[in-house]
């Protein structure tokens, strides 16, 4: 498998189907559940040509699916359940919902997924199907996106005690917040808010902070921890008039909140370019949406002419595969099966099948909720 890499919209909407399918050769991609969303929202850019609307999400939900692809789960849930002291792996690779284990009659254990509901809605927009839901729900979903009024937010916070001038000096003051005990329980508290928990939840959490023996919230919580830093960056950024006011600036701090899933982050996004350099660690790259058009786009025209050619250690891809796998792509060779290999396979999985056709399929939420 290739490295994991996280597109933004504006990032995945500016590659053509050749590039996707460079994409889908030689990376994995984490689809964040706010990268459906935006795409989904596009059906009420233009209420006046329903039929174009709807091409238009179709054309783009054509992309953000890529062949080797997991939807993530949300970070808000996630969040949640951190706080409440559950594991949240952060090793570069989705975290996906819904895997059951299936134990079959011999005793033998298989790990089932089934069709995600965000694979099942892509379909849907992909062939032109949309619901009424659908229809709401985007409408909804632009209005509270664009209707954040982030510079009368600005407005009625109470003036700095002192000016921070550069993102460099916010990133120092914000990492000193989460250091700080003093600052623990109030920002735990302010995130809460932001994360829409119920009083239950708030004060489950707050319970669970109190008992901690290290009282260290980078050890209490580490996902939430990285989001809640995020959003820390971005309002002490806007306070000090050092990052803009603009309303999608909300939607666009949730791709970083996803970031600890992927290797590779992929944006045009100007606040994305902003705040890469104090989200990103060591063992993680940004790449720029045109650096990364530009790559595919060499890979294509390569292709064109050797139609088994592989990236050089020179090109991005190449670059890339060094960073994160230590390793060019190798070309995959394809090994043919004997009938008594594809027998021998067919039995080890057969109960394992068996046993899922038993079993009553539970149908799941469709995507939106």
């Amino acid at each position: 498998m290739g490295p994991v890499i996280l597109f933004d919209k504006s990032a995945i909407q500016s590659l053509g189907r050749d590039a996707i399918r460079e994409v889908s050769r030689y990376f994995y991609t984490v689809v964040p559940p706010v990268l459906l969303k935006e795409t989904l929202a596009d059906l009420s850019l233009n209420p006046h040509d329903i039929h174009a609307a709807r091409k238009k999400v179709g054309d783009i939900a054509d992309k953000v699916l890529p062949v080797h692809s997991k939807a993530n789960l949300p970070y808000h849930a996630l969040c949640v359940h951190n706080l409440l002291g559950e594991h949240i792996p952060m090793n570069r690779v989705p975290v996906v919902g819904g895997a059951k284990t299936v134990t079959a009659k011999d005793g033998s254990k298989g790990m089932f997924i089934d069709v995600q509901p965000e694979n099942e809605a892509v379909l849907r927009w992909q062939s032109g199907q949309f619901s009424e839901d659908d229809l709401k729900f985007a409408a909804q979903w632009r209005a509270a996106a664009t209707g954040a009024d982030l510079e009368g937010t600005k407005q009625q916070l109470p003036e700095p005690l002192f000016k921070l001038k550069s993102l460099e000096e916010v990133n120092v003051f914000v990492n000193l917040m989460l250091t700080d005990p003093e600052f623990h329980e109030p920002i735990l508290r302010w995130f809460l808010g932001l994360l829409r928990c119920d009083r239950q939840t708030c004060n489950r959490v707050c319970f669970r902070w109190r008992l901690d023996i290290l009282q260290s919230l980078h050890t209490f919580a580490p996902y939430a921890v990285h989001c809640l830093r995020v959003h820390l960056l971005y309002y002490h950024g806007m306070m000090h008039s050092i990052l803009s006011t603009r309303s999608s600036n909300i939607v666009d701090l949730e791709y970083l909140c996803y970031t600890p899933f992927a290797s590779i982050f992929c944006s045009g996004d100007k606040l994305h370019q902003q705040l890469a350099p104090f989200i990103l660690h060591d063992d993680q790259s940004f790449v720029d949406r045109k650096e990364m058009q530009d790559g595919l786009k060499a890979m294509v025209a390569a292709r064109k002419k050797v139609a088994d050619c592989e990236p050089g250690e020179d090109s991005l891809i190449g670059r890339l595969w060094v960073k994160h796998r230590g390793k060019l792509p190798v070309r995959a060779t394809q090994k043919s099966m004997t009938e008594e290999e594809s027998k021998r396979l067919m039995e080890t999985i057969k109960p394992i099948i068996e046993v899922l056709r038993e079993q009553k399929r539970e149908q799941g939420p469709r995507f939106p909720v």
